[in-house]
């Protein structure tokens, strides 16, 4: 599947159930625009200054909600998001999201099913706020988190990841010293694997695979560890067998691991509220219970809560312009070649009218100048990775079989 390179990230789920039409979406989407702030806003440039979130009042659903039908069955409900993902999101005035209601994704076979997808500029939204989209659509009502910014201040965007003034926190000076190592790095670029270093073509396409919950919780007790250090295990993995596939020594591969930085009281809010950690994924070490060590050694609990808590505080205290720069260092695509995150969805009982939602993927997207982002989202007994790719890293195509594969390598190391 493929499509235009655009900053569009998101979700997309399965409903088992009859489809609303579309005006029932869109009224039901309409009741909770109240509570969903980034739904309401969009982002502005201004010559001379920084991007500004502008509020939209009068916002009429019948441009963000849409419709479409596919023709003939699929053998799996995600192979339908081709269509979309190739479309633009709105833009002017419109803020820049949109919800797709897709029929026809079933195998013909059973009771009735479609699929929604949104998708939103990540200036608006990083994956936590997915989640709060995700969950106040489609559970019960929860109390409202409205964004602490309001029209016309200052854009936060995925490389602008300033915290709100009233965050903070203490400063850890091995946290300092491990960001100043990371802005080092960003300097002297991510290293060997030439595969990654294609010139974007600006095509993306996506790839997907699943795992059972029960197998990965399984494995990540016996190895006293947990889910997200399995995830990046297996894909340690992965990434070793797409060099030895292109002739290329397996070397240590620069991976970014976003972070959250948000209180309980910024669920809904506009922007990206995120840090991000450079990891070495250990893809020269032939024994996955090594990749595993080496892994948790970068990871280490209260290595990442310094981590957090000094990004946190550094950047409601530096001055904005030192921030902003230390953040772009840090995501630039000389500093790491992929981006990968693992997220678990907690979902109440989500409904919407008669239907029941039964599957759900994330949808990422590469940083520019970046081919590959990847995401495992949990959901109940199922845990799904999407791997979204420029066309130039063809083997992108090919990672959710070689992630299952190094999963498997994992478990017989146990």
């Amino acid at each position: 599947m493929s499509g235009t390179h655009r900053l569009a990230v998101g979700w997309a789920v399965r409903f088992r159930g009859e489809p609303p039409s579309p005006d029932t979406l869109r009224r039901h989407v309409r009741a909770r625009l109240a509570d969903l702030p980034t739904l309401t806003h969009r982002v502005e440039d201004r010559p001379g200054s920084r991007p500004c979130f502008v509020s939209v009042p009068e916002l009429d659903p019948r441009e963000h909600v849409h419709e479409l039908l596919m023709t003939g069955p699929r053998k799996q409900w995600h192979s339908c998001l081709q269509d979309v993902l190739a479309r633009p999101l709105p833009a002017g005035h419109r803020p820049p999201w949109d919800l797709w209601l897709i029929h026809g994704c079933g195998d013909g076979v059973g009771a009735p099913e479609y699929v929604l997808v949104f998708r939103i500029h990540h200036a608006l939204e990083d994956g936590a706020g997915h989640h709060y989209v995700l969950r106040t659509l489609f559970t019960p009502r929860i109390a409202p988190q409205r964004s602490r910014r309001v029209a016309d201040t200052p854009a936060r965007t995925s490389a602008d990841t300033s915290a709100p003034a009233e965050s903070g926190g203490r400063v850890s000076s091995r946290a300092l010293l491990g960001i100043a190592g990371d802005v080092a790095r960003s300097l002297r670029g991510s290293g060997n694997w030439a595969v990654l270093r294609r010139p974007p073509t600006g095509k993306l396409a996506t790839a997907v695979g699943t795992a059972a919950t029960r197998r990965l919780l399984a494995l990540s007790r016996a190895l006293d560890t947990d889910i997200s250090m399995v995830f990046l295990t297996a894909l340690t993995g992965a990434m070793r067998a797409v060099a030895v596939a292109e002739e290329e020594r397996p070397a240590p591969l620069a991976l970014l691991w976003p972070l959250t930085v948000r209180t309980g009281g910024e669920r809904g809010a506009v922007g990206n509220y995120l840090t991000m950690v450079r990891l070495r994924l250990p893809c020269a070490e032939p024994l996955p219970l090594r990749r595993l060590a080496a892994l948790s050694r970068q990871l280490e609990a209260g290595r990442v809560e310094r981590r957090m808590r000094t990004s946190r505080a550094l950047m409601r205290r530096a001055p904005l312009p030192m921030s902003l720069g230390t953040l772009r260092l840090l995501m630039r695509p000389r500093h790491a070649s992929l981006t990968g995150t693992y997220f678990p969805a907690a979902l109440p009982q989500p409904a919407l009218d008669e239907g029941r939602l039964d599957g759900a993927l994330g949808l990422g997207a590469p940083l520019p100048g970046q081919l590959c982002h990847l995401t495992l989202l949990r959901y109940r007994s199922e845990c799904t990775l999407s791997v979204v790719h420029d066309t130039a890293f063809a083997r992108g195509a090919d990672l959710p079989e070689l992630w299952l594969t190094a999963l498997a390598e994992l478990e017989a190391a146990v």
